[in-house]
This record gives structure tokens, sequence and C-alpha cells, in this order.
């Protein structure tokens, strides 16, 4: 028989880990377990504590998160809910295919049409895809530097601004009584 030595002079850690999901405290917690090698069958109960934690009817506490049991379940929950979430998504792209090829025989040739386009983006197909094309022209530096100093000089000469004439400053048209009143 094994028996372990625990030693109860390790300080503990000063703060507690923070997780942002209850996927990672149970990822962080299950990895824990098959490391030690364990992983045991949850009972009832535990499979109704997992199912309520799943579901957020109850909020996951230490304590539960502390039985491997109860780890073990909402591990597979989690597990067949991406997988099933996955699955659905497969599915739903094939129905909408499948009800875009139908449609493809509809009498009205706008239906028609759009059909055909629809298909046409399929990513699979990927046939009326935009595409941009980007281009990179890599420059040496001094060329940029003398770039900059051009617009720069540019920018800098554009600001001065001298009036040919007094008059051009003040070319605010003078309005009559009459002329806003209309009498």
């Amino acid at each position: 028989m094994y028996t372990p030595t625990i030693e109860t002079d390790i300080p503990l850690a000063d703060f507690t880990p923070t997780f942002e999901s209850l996927e990672d405290r149970v990822t962080s917690a299950l990895h824990s377990l098959m490391e030690l090698g364990h992983m045991p069958e949850p009972s009832e109960d535990d499979r109704q504590t997992s199912r309520a934690v799943f579901t957020g009817q109850k909020d996951a506490s230490d304590e539960d998160l502390s039985r491997p049991e109860v780890i073990v379940h909402i591990s597979a929950l989690l597990n067949e809910y991406d997988r099933t979430v996955v699955k659905s998504a497969a599915q739903l792209r094939t129905y909408i295919t499948n009800r875009l090829i139908l449609e493809t025989e509809n009498p009205d040739p706008r239906i028609r049409i759009k059909s055909l386009e629809l298909l046409g983006k399929v990513s699979d197909v990927g046939l009326f895809t935009d595409k941009t094309e980007i281009t990179l022209r890599h420059r040496p530096t001094e060329e940029l530097e003398q770039m900059l100093r051009e617009r720069l000089t540019k920018v800098i000469e554009g600001e001065v601004f001298e009036p040919s004439s007094p008059e051009s400053l003040s070319r605010t048209p003078q309005l009559d009584v009459t002329d806003v009143t209309g009498d």
C-alpha cells in the first residue's frame, strides 16, 4: 500500500487563478487530471451538477470544479456541444447550397441568375469572389526621405499667402435693405 507524503510547510500562492471562461477552467482541471492519470466515472449526481453548470442554471463553484467527476462530465458536454455546432454549420451550408441548386431551375430568370451567382460565390467554387491585389513597392530609406522633404517643402511654400491687392481681402458684397426684404 502506498502512503502519500504531504508537505504542509509549502506556502500557498498569494493570488487565486483567474480564468476567462468555464471552458478554460475545465480544460485546466482536465489537464491536471490527465497528468495524474485519473479519469473517474461520474455518478448521476455529478452528471446533474455538470449539466446545471453547463446550461447556466448554476454558477460553477470552486467546490463543483474541484470534483474530478464533474470536470470529466463538463468536458464531455463541452466537446459534444462543439461537435454539434460544427455539424450544424456543415448541415446548414449543405442545405443552403442544395436550395440554391433547386432555385437555378426557377422559371423567373432573375431568380435563376441570382442563384447561380450565389452558388458561384460559395468558397469551394470561388468563381465570383472579389479579389483585391495589393502591390507593395519597397523603396530605400534615402528615396523616402527625399520624397518627404519635397512634399514638406511644397506644404511649407503653399502656406505663404500674399494677396495681390488689399481689395481682394475684403470682397464681401454690399447689400441694401431692399435686396433682403424684396421691397
